[in-house]
């Protein structure tokens, strides 16, 4: 009964004490729990409880969220604080031949065909951008050393380590050429860490695309001109050579003309004929009324066989078995006449041929005529910071959504 008693008396503090606190209003009791544990009372409170799921939510959303924060801060110190500055020199330029005539297509006909000075900037424009001008630049000004300098950022600059290949790809991407089709004018932008080196790059780039077109035309001119030059020497040469032979054929035969020579002795059987004739129709008409004792006839009989003698004579001379003829002397003559009249007549097509050709060469020079000089930049151009910045904020927040988008089909599929 006594330790009934005891534990009885133990428990009624805590029932009455129980009944105090439920006879407390509920500001009472949070002022009181605040009194007795300030941590508990905080811990327990609604508020916090609902804060602390509010701030665990936005911390799973926004954790992943944080990268692109980040990213795009570094890429706004980079941009706005490390990002050395680019400038940038133009020049504006058209390629014409001297004649001014380029090939002009009309209809469907244009579609297919291009002019020569379209052509022309096609080339220069790839050429412009060809290793051959990058080395060229590099050997005259120092291009890729200036690339490659310090005193640039680091993202910004060539490696100082870089391979040819290397700097040509950096160099294809700080330089570029446009190509008006309207109007047939390049434009041409050179980018480099300093204005006055931007202009001087600008200038030189300008000089070598000049004797770049220069050389095209010349190399073409050059091979034309040579080629007619070498007709010319054959012609000559083909010529002098028929006058050596005709020269030589005259000094051997001791004939200067056999035909005019051919002719006289035509023309002197002629006569001796025509005088054997005369003489023999004298002798015939003497005869009737004379004797062959005659002196008359006796003389005409003496002249009569002279001129058969001396015509004898003078047709051995044209058809001489032993000899050449001079028929045949005369037809050599005339062929070897004509050999040189042809060699002459190719020597001068020769000459004529190789005035149109230097006549043509000029017509077909080409000249690189400024549109717009290169001049001094009086402030950057590049980097763009404001775009830039705005181009890899959007590129990030794009790579984010695409993410988070993958990871959620992905864990639905899961489920």
């Amino acid at each position: 009964m006594s330790n009934n008693k005891s534990a009885l008396q133990a428990v009624t503090p805590q029932i009455i004490k129980k009944k105090e606190i439920r006879k407390l209003t509920s500001s009472q009791r949070k002022v009181r729990k605040f009194k007795r544990d300030p941590r508990s009372f905080l811990v327990d409170s609604k508020a916090y409880i609902k804060a602390r799921k509010a701030a665990y939510l936005a911390r799973a959303k926004v954790g992943s969220f944080s990268f692109v924060i980040l990213v795009s801060l570094l890429v706004v110190i980079y941009f706005s604080l490390i990002a050395s500055p680019r400038y940038v020199s133009q020049s504006q330029f058209v390629i014409k031949q001297a004649s001014g005539k380029g090939i002009q297509l009309g209809g469907l006909m244009a579609l297919g065909g291009s002019s020569s000075s379209t052509q022309d900037a096609l080339i220069l424009q790839g050429y412009i951008l060809s290793q051959g001008m990058a080395l060229a630049l590099d050997e005259k000004i120092g291009l890729k050393a200036h690339y490659q300098q310090d005193d640039w950022d680091r993202l910004s600059r060539l490696e100082a380590d870089s391979t040819q290949e290397a700097y040509v790809e950096y160099y294809q991407k700080h330089v570029s050429v446009n190509y008006d089709a309207m109007s047939e004018i390049l434009l041409v932008e050179v980018q480099s860490f300093d204005a006055d080196y931007s202009l001087l790059v600008a200038q030189t780039l300008l000089s070598i695309s000049k004797k770049f077109i220069n050389s095209l035309a010349d190399d073409m001119t050059q091979q034309h001109l040579s080629y007619a030059k070498q007709d010319v020497q054959r012609a000559y040469n083909e010529l002098k050579k028929q006058q050596i032979n005709l020269i030589d054929f005259q000094n051997k035969n001791s004939l200067y003309n056999p035909e005019l020579q051919s002719m006289a002795l035509f023309t002197a059987v002629n006569k001796i004929e025509s005088s054997l004739i005369e003489k023999s129709t004298q002798l015939k008409s003497l005869q009737a009324y004379l004797g062959n004792d005659a002196s008359e006839i006796k003389a005409l009989g003496y002249q009569i066989a002279a001129l058969k003698t001396q015509l004898k004579e003078e047709k051995l001379r044209l058809t001489n078995g032993n000899m050449q003829s001079l028929n045949k002397i005369s037809f050599d003559f005339k062929e070897l006449e004509l050999n040189v009249v042809f060699a002459g007549d190719l020597y001068k097509s020769a000459l004529t041929s190789l005035e149109l050709t230097r006549t043509e060469a000029f017509k077909n020079l080409k000249y690189l005529l400024v549109v717009v000089k290169p001049r001094l930049a009086e402030e950057q151009k590049y980097p763009r910071r404001l775009y830039s910045i705005f181009t890899w904020f959007t590129v990030l927040l794009l790579i984010y959504l695409v993410g988070r988008l993958v990871l959620a089909i992905v864990k639905e599929h899961r489920e």
